[in-house]
């Protein structure tokens, strides 16, 4: 299907945008002031080692260590030199975590400097053409490193690998010189800005067109592009319009619902996307539709659409780590495996690479999907300053319980007033005005006022009597 991929680039951030068919597949958020950091390369110096964890903490000059796991290699001690990549961005309070095999990744190519290994995507599977890919590689690889041929690669003549696996190596050798010459901790290599990379990553024959609204990531791509064949009947635009570029394809709406906790189905059902510290969960509901007459295939219709929306969702708001999804029961396992398979239909372009594990007789599905950077989530969103991202304060009725609690208890103290003030959100004090202040007065045989004062969180309150205390 003819895809799009759209570049909105200024010295605040970058987003780019998969399109297929007119619909955002995938977005992706960089900002300068938190950069991204997988791929970038440093030699670190090993700050700790937690042997019961098998794992090193490695200092990079940046204010958190990077987490290194350690597995059967235990030739580190602290205070050494290390050259390590970064393999996911740091998030909240955890620090960037790294890896010792290096990588070199470019459009047909990904070189391994310290591996001396050949693999070729899994996706190219005719046996002719991955015997000719093998060949390539092993003579084109340079002595003692290793090359994994990507999907791209597929078809491509002996002179564009060549010409691909060069540079590769051209960028290794810098960083090789550099380390030399450096003292750990230190900077040795960053990834390409998000432009140029995702080009690089998401290219491919079924990409007819690259818009781009800003004139310098519009000529590095326009570089980067004459260096690959496939990208000969590709149009690269520059979008000059004062328009935002997303909102000029129509897109503003699909970008303003990532916020939303509820995703609406054609059919009528809908899908609750909630996140916790350790997973994202997802709750199938049938909503308005009732669908066909038999009960079974009612369920089976929404199950099958929620399958692709969530597979859509979860590249869309790239979400990463453990999903579990609360499909609607099923009584049939032959149902509960055509669900499966939708599923495992609609992931086959996730980069990420999901995994479903099963489904159990309850109708639960986990997943896990693949997680190297900051989901959009935490790029786009910061927790509420009222709830602190629980999503939920205490009912007004819960608050009202407490304040009347607390007069009561001021009220049994010796020579306590009966004229009392209470001051309040202005949302709770309207509630006690309305439904309690009355009863309460009568109740309690004293004198209460309310007052609101914006200023105070929701669910706070101030109990003071007519002696000031």
């Amino acid at each position: 299907m003819p895809q799009q991929i759209i570049i909105s680039s200024t010295p605040e951030e970058v987003r780019m945008g998969l399109v297929n068919n007119g619909i955002l597949q995938e977005f992706m958020v960089e900002r300068a002031m938190s950069a991204h950091l997988v791929g970038s390369i440093f030699l670190g110096r090993v700050s700790n080692i937690v042997r019961g964890i098998q794992a090193a903490f490695i200092d990079i000059g940046l204010d958190q260590n990077a987490f290194l796991y350690l597995g059967d290699s235990q030739d580190l001690t602290e205070g050494a030199s290390v050259m390590i990549q970064i393999t996911k961005d740091p998030r909240g309070t955890k620090g960037p975590t790294a890896s010792r095999e290096i990588t070199f990744p470019g459009h047909y190519a990904v070189l391994f400097p310290f591996s001396d290994n050949i693999g070729i995507s899994r996706k190219i599977t005719g046996e002719e053409e991955r015997t000719r890919l093998r060949r390539l590689a092993e003579k084109l690889r340079p002595s003692g490193m290793g090359i994994v041929l990507r999907t791209e690669a597929e078809g491509v003549t002996a002179e564009v690998l060549e010409a691909d696996i060069s540079n590769l190596l051209a960028e290794w050798n810098v960083v090789e010189a550099r380390a030399k010459r450096v003292k750990a901790p230190a900077f040795l290599h960053r990834e390409l800005d998000l432009s140029v990379r995702m080009v690089r990553d998401y290219f491919t024959r079924d990409v007819k067109e690259i818009v781009v609204d800003n004139p310098e990531a519009f000529q590095r791509i326009q570089a980067l592009l004459a260096g690959m064949k496939d990208a000969e009947d590709t149009e690269l635009k520059l979008w000059d319009s004062g328009e935002d570029v997303f909102s000029g394809f129509g897109l503003g709406d699909a970008l303003a619902s990532l916020a939303d906790r509820r995703v609406e189905l054609s059919s009528g059902g809908y899908l609750v996307i909630d996140h916790t510290e350790a997973m994202t969960v997802i709750d199938v509901n049938s909503g308005s539709y009732s669908g066909k007459n038999n009960l079974e295939e009612t369920i089976m219709e929404i199950n099958r659409q929620a399958a692709r929306e969530i597979a859509h969702q979860l590249r869309l708001r790239d979400i990463g780590g453990i999903i579990v999804v609360d499909f609607i029961d099923m009584h049939s396992e032959e149902n509960r495996q055509e669900v499966l398979a939708v599923l495992e239909e609609s992931f086959a372009g996730d980069k990420m690479r999901p995994r479903i594990q099963d489904i159990t007789v309850l109708n639960l599905v986990e997943i896990t999907r693949k997680k190297s950077r900051q989901n959009l989530e935490a790029v786009l969103f910061s927790d509420c300053p009222v709830c602190s991202g629980s999503g939920r304060v205490q009912s007004k009725e819960a608050i009202a319980l407490e304040i009347k609690r607390r007069i009561r208890g001021l009220l049994k103290k010796q020579g306590s007033a009966k004229e009392i003030l209470v001051v309040t959100h202005p949302l709770e004090a309207e509630y006690l005005q309305q439904h309690l202040l009355k009863d309460w007065n009568r109740e309690l045989s004293c004198h209460i006022t309310i007052e609101a004062d914006v200023s105070l969180h929701v669910e706070a309150f101030m109990i003071l009597d007519n002696s000031g205390s």
